[in-house]
């Protein structure tokens, strides 16, 4: 996936263990209590909503297109959000579109400045390049011949200083492409905003910080960013809380990672940028800000990212954001390069420091990856799943299957990746239970095929194997003709007939599929079903009236969690006693 670094509000730059700030679009804050210049005390609640009518829409692709002086009044009138197929004469189109639109700015509102918004143009199927006034702002997924969906990834992006035209005229353009399915823009907020609406859009409330609270913060990262541009781990490490979880991190994996950073590289840099700082109703001091790792020569030890650094205003200390559903990810030897996954972790995990939970591994469909469960708020659902249904408390894992069909192939190899690298890593640095009997495997649509012939084929790992509208007809659709054929036994329905009950007997199944599915993986679900029921195998299995669609098989997740729940009831754990837990001012989610 392309990458757009976003250009720094106020970026701190490190040489020799020093801090210097560099300024862009606005003076840092004098207050003579403290270096202020780290960041700033929050934006002003400004938004100049995009989404709506006045949008023009034409099929083709011309980067001309792009210019401000192009003339589309030919173009169709349009609204986005939208789906391009929902018209009737672009229902089967799928390729390139292009969206404009032409919009007056007021004059600047009092308190913001142009480094202060964000050009937030919610998700768009599946890749797409923006131009605001003719200079690309932007751009995520990849377009022919390096195809890559990007559907479910939000998009913001940061216009340079200047580049807006308050009190006049702008220009916005997108160039869109979508492989497969539905086009266009797939989900809000559509529009340019700052960071503190951003925040309130996402329910993120507080108030800005004082002058002396600002002084305290950049106390903390400049303290952080001094260390780790000197090597200093210990002096890193006193800025971390007892008990800090940050994103999947203890201090202990942190400061392990930093460590093996400083031991390959030599020098690296942490870099805050974009900061801003306010104070959340419980009184923590939180910093909005892109936060990235480089090495001495530029290379991203991570991705810079945006996060929300909670910050103790008791013992200059960083807490961590204790988040329960984040995306974690590491050097996959496997695929050659950084991957992530998504971890849900249910409410009783940070709440105790020795209680060990199962592990629910859920596959993503085609076109798809880890953070499509995001945009399906999966987190929330799994929590009253827990709740409403009486199930176990478990982990669930999100690994990113991409379109690579769960086998090993020059497409990537995702089985070796979830099997040998992601498992066992789970299993390393969260308080899991690792051992088949609480191991269980989901999958929808394509990723309903991944958990069987993952399942099936690494008894060793998982008990407990469940699809959702799975192409159980289909046998693995990833890499070249050669390999194709190579997998074309991995086809789970003629996985199951060449087995005998006794190897299908050591798992527990559920499967679903619509009666109008359009793919025919409800007439498959039923295949399954008959093949199991004829070796004698038990099986929870369901054909429902729906089609390909999450609102066939989302309600049905009672079904398959219930299977995996009861395989871990089955098979009770010992679990440690739990230590008195530390006495803590502050409520997590």
């Amino acid at each position: 996936m392309s990458r757009t670094t976003p250009r720094a509000l106020l970026a701190v730059a490190l040489v020799a263990g020093t801090a210097f700030a560099v300024t862009a679009g606005e003076p840092a804050l004098a207050t003579g209590g403290g270096d202020t210049s780290c960041a700033t005390t929050g934006s002003i609640d400004y938004g100049f909503d995009l989404a709506g009518d006045g949008w023009k829409f034409t099929t083709g692709d011309d980067v001309a297109w792009a210019a401000p002086s192009f003339d589309d009044t030919a173009w169709k009138s349009w609204t986005v959000p939208d789906n391009w197929n929902t018209d009737a004469t672009l229902a089967k189109y799928d390729g390139y579109a292009w969206y404009r639109k032409t919009f007056t700015l007021p004059a600047r509102p009092s308190g913001v400045t142009d480094s202060t918004i964000v050009a937030a143009l919610g998700q768009i199927d599946d890749a797409d390049q923006t131009f605001l006034n003719g200079t690309e702002i932007g751009r995520t997924g990849g377009f022919p011949p390096n195809f890559d969906s990007t559907w479910e990834v939000p998009r913001e992006y940061y216009p340079a200083d200047g580049l807006l035209k308050w009190g006049a005229t702008n220009t916005i353009a997108v160039r869109a492409y979508d492989g497969t399915g539905g086009g266009g823009f797939y989900a809000g907020p559509v529009g340019l905003y700052t960071k503190a609406h951003l925040r309130a859009l996402n329910g993120i409330t507080g108030k800005a910080a004082t002058k002396s609270q600002l002084a305290y913060a950049c106390a903390i990262l400049n303290k952080q960013h001094r260390a780790i541009a000197s090597g200093d781990v210990r002096g890193y490490a006193s800025t971390l809380a007892d008990g800090f979880f940050h994103r999947g991190d203890t201090a202990d994996r942190r400061l392990s990672e930093v460590k093996g950073w400083i031991s390959a590289n030599k020098k690296i840099t942490l870099t805050d940028t974009q900061a801003e700082v306010f104070v959340d109703s419980q009184g923590r001091l939180v910093v909005d800000t892109i936060r990235g790792w480089t090495a001495a020569d530029g290379t991203e030890l991570l991705p810079a990212t945006r996060e929300m650094l909670y910050l103790d205003p008791r013992r200059s200390v960083e807490l961590g954001d204790h988040a329960r559903f984040f995306r974690d990810s590491y050097v996959s030897a496997a695929m050659g390069k950084r991957v992530q996954f998504n971890v849900y972790l249910p409410k009783n995990y940070t709440r105790t420091t020795a209680e060990r939970f199962p592990v629910v591994y859920l596959l993503n469909g085609i076109n798809g990856s880890n953070i499509e469960w995001e945009a399906r708020d999966i987190d929330t659902v799994l929590d009253k799943l827990i709740k409403d249904k009486g199930l176990e408390d478990f982990v669930v894992v999100f690994p990113d299957g991409g379109s690579g069909w769960y086998v090993d192939t020059s497409a990537g190899n995702y089985k070796t990746m979830i099997t040998g690298e992601i498992v066992p890593m789970v299993d390393r640095e969260y308080r899991t239970i690792p051992d088949r009997e609480h191991r269980g495997i989901s999958g929808v649509s394509m990723g309903g095929q991944g958990a069987f012939t993952i399942g099936l084929t690494r008894p060793d790992l998982f008990s407990s194997i469940a699809s959702h509208i799975g192409a159980f007809s289909y046998p693995p659709l990833a890499g070249t003709a050669a390999e194709r054929a190579a997998n074309a036994g991995l086809q789970p329905i003629n996985m199951v007939t060449g087995m005998t009950a006794t190897q299908l007997n050591v798992h527990t199944y559920y499967f679903d599929g619509g009666d109008q599915d359009e793919y025919g993986f409800g007439t498959a679900a039923k295949n399954m079903s008959v093949a199991l029921a004829s070796k004698g195998v038990k099986h929870d299995y369901q054909l429902g009236a729906g089609n390909h669609a999450d609102s066939y098989w989302m309600p049905k997740l009672d079904r398959s969690f219930g299977l995996h729940s009861e395989q871990f009831r089955t098979h009770p754990y010992k679990q440690r006693k739990e230590p008195k837990p530390a006495r803590s001012p502050y409520v997590w989610p």
